[in-house]
């Protein structure tokens, strides 16, 4: 039975996830010297986690533990993702997830944002994304080339997805959004 009690109207932001790993050291590589993420703190002996983090306002962001017991063969989370600043961020990474061996990259728009899919070497699954400009009704999903000048990406996206159902700017549809979200606490 749902209770009518709403939750705190704060926004609740993603802190961390933790991660169960079979190969610490190989993943420890991985998020480090491919996605730039930083040792912030460590267990103690081989089995300790590794605590990783790239934002200056969080201790960390994921933390690696070594408990193969606690692994399940199958995971309810699909992905995990992580937005960047501008296309040039996504780029960067583009860039290094293709100099990674072994990492099948999927990049693609959803019309409100510029995504690299891919998966760790454990195989968890993550997204890398930055905004977009515009607002469409979701699901949407194509193909997109990162080798694309700014211009052309921002042109052939646009061109994708202004007659799409929603079109909007991003900032006109996130107040009105707002003022939804504003009227449901009422």
């Amino acid at each position: 039975m749902m209770s009518d009690r709403k939750a705190n109207s704060s926004n609740m932001l993603l802190s961390h996830i933790e991660l169960y790993v079979q190969d610490l050291a190989k993943m420890e590589a991985f998020y480090t010297n491919v996605l730039g993420f930083y040792v912030t703190d460590r267990g103690a002996g081989e089995s300790g986690m590794v605590f990783l983090g790239r934002s200056p306002k969080e201790h960390h962001q994921i933390v690696l533990n070594p408990r193969e017991t606690y692994r399940s063969v199958a995971s309810p989370i699909d992905h995990i993702a992580f937005r960047v600043n501008a296309i040039s961020d996504l780029r960067q990474f583009n860039s290094a997830l293709i100099l990674a061996s072994d990492i099948n990259l999927q990049t693609v728009s959803h019309g409100n944002a510029w995504s690299i899919y891919f998966r760790d070497p454990e195989g968890n699954r993550f997204e890398i994304f930055t905004d977009t400009p515009w607002y469409v009704n979701q699901p949407c999903k194509f193909p997109v080339d990162f080798a694309q000048s700014d211009a052309a990406l921002i042109k052939f996206t646009k061109e994708k997805v202004e007659k799409l159902p929603g079109f909007a700017i991003s900032q006109e549809w996130q107040k009105a959004h707002e003022h939804n979200l504003a009227a449901l606490e009422q």
